[in-house]
């Protein structure tokens, strides 16, 4: 039996015309073509990476050093000295050095360790009693010339008379007595027979300014090795003032200290600006440093004389612009100037009757007002503006009595061996 076709609805009917589209699709059906995909060389990769990245060097150069050129650069790039550390933003005249690990290690030969002269010790006597322990350290100094002259503070060789250890960069020690005290400070020169050490350099003191980030540099107890610590110099004019007592000054001594935030207490520990030049040493109080100008006076000194010779002028007085900070000006007497005055406490009178200033008549109660032609006021204080003068000049000396003003000439004479 032949097999019924399927009903086919007319409306499912495709019509005629589509009919023979259909048949011509299936008798040639179009031809599909495969993607084209495209091959780099290495070689053309790498080109790629050069030329990108000397555009980005270019771009970056133009923006750095356009900067200084075109400032409005700086608006849309930023800032390019932002992340610069306050070691070399704190200072262009003394600081200035951005390699400060390098300073270290070019001034490191210059800072020696004191210690206390171990006693000799026979053929029997043990390995460690030939030692010198970190308790036997009594500071630190800096060598600043290359024949082995060098610099500390009174604390660090309480006694002259007595020999000591100084133990040097490559951990040889030297013995030795030979000193020379500041009458007008507590720095010591020191010699030691090495030879061939580097010259100090001086930083300026008009150079200084404040906040200063500066280097202090020590050696470690037991090994000897140098370390440093990176403080900041926060002030360039400090005094001492514990108690009344402190306040009558004297024109033979030095007052005024550098001030740094450390709370360092070697005795003779070294301040550096980074760029390596010295700018005083650390009395052990209080981050008090003795100011570098006073070094170079005292080794000027011995350089000429063979000694530290300062200049006498005799008198004890109260710096009436420090009393005034101190709400104890004496209304009468000004604001300014050194009035003439001895410590309650002790029996020294304010003005020594032998020395240049009683011979020339100056008497307790005058008010100092000027020296030559300097004013004396907070920045010029009478024991500095004296200790300034040649040996054995004459200057002319003006103060207040009883309410006129007078002028008298006055001879200094030196003190120091």
């Amino acid at each position: 039996m032949k097999a019924k076709p399927i009903p086919t609805s007319p409306k499912n009917r495709l019509p005629e015309e589509k009919v023979a589209e259909v048949e011509a699709f299936l008798k040639s059906p179009p031809t599909i073509t495969q993607p084209v995909i495209t091959r780099f060389s290495l070689g053309f990769l790498v080109v790629c990476l050069l030329v990108s990245f000397l555009a980005g060097a270019v771009s970056a150069s133009v923006i750095i050093f356009g900067r200084e050129q075109w400032p409005w650069l700086g608006k849309w790039f930023g800032n390019a000295n932002q992340e610069i550390s306050v070691i070399t933003s704190t200072g262009r005249k003394e600081n200035g050095s951005e390699n400060y690990p390098e300073t270290v290690k070019k001034i490191a030969k210059n800072v020696v360790a004191i210690y206390v002269r171990q006693n000799s010790v026979g053929q029997n006597a043990g390995v460690l009693e030939q030692l010198y322990l970190p308790g036997d350290r009594r500071g630190l100094g800096v060598l600043l010339t290359e024949d082995g002259l060098g610099v500390t503070v009174k604390s660090a060789i309480p006694d002259l008379k007595k020999e000591v250890a100084v133990i040097t960069d490559d951990k040889t020690v030297y013995l030795t007595k030979q000193f020379i005290s500041d009458p007008a400070s507590d720095l010591v020169l020191f010699r030691i027979s090495g030879k061939g050490f580097p010259v100090i350099d001086f930083a300026e003191s008009q150079n200084l300014i404040i906040p200063q980030t500066v280097l202090e540099l020590s050696r470690q107890t037991t090994t000897q090795t140098i370390s440093a610590a990176l403080p900041n110099l926060i002030a360039l004019s400090t005094r001492h003032v514990v108690d009344r007592e402190n306040l009558v000054e004297s024109t033979e001594k030095f007052v005024n200290f550098h001030q740094t935030n450390s709370d360092i207490q070697t005795p003779g520990l070294p301040v550096f600006s980074l760029n390596g030049k010295l700018v005083g040493l650390h009395t052990g109080v209080d981050g008090e440093v003795i100011p570098v100008g006073i070094v170079a006076g005292a080794l000027e000194s011995y350089n000429k004389t063979g000694a530290i010779t300062r200049n006498y002028f005799g008198v004890k007085y109260l710096d009436l612009s420090l009393a005034k900070g101190l709400l104890l000006s004496p209304a009468e007497a000004g604001e300014n100037g050194a009035l003439l005055t001895t410590n309650d406490t002790t029996n020294r009178p304010a003005v020594d009757p032998k020395g240049p200033a009683g011979r020339a008549g100056l008497k307790a109660g005058d008010v100092i007002t000027k020296i030559n032609d300097v004013t004396l006021n907070e920045g010029s204080i009478l024991a500095e503006v004296i200790q300034a003068q040649a040996n054995r000049s004459t200057v002319t000396v003006h103060y207040e009595r009883s309410g006129k003003t007078q002028s008298v000439p006055v001879t200094l004479e030196t003190v120091g061996k």
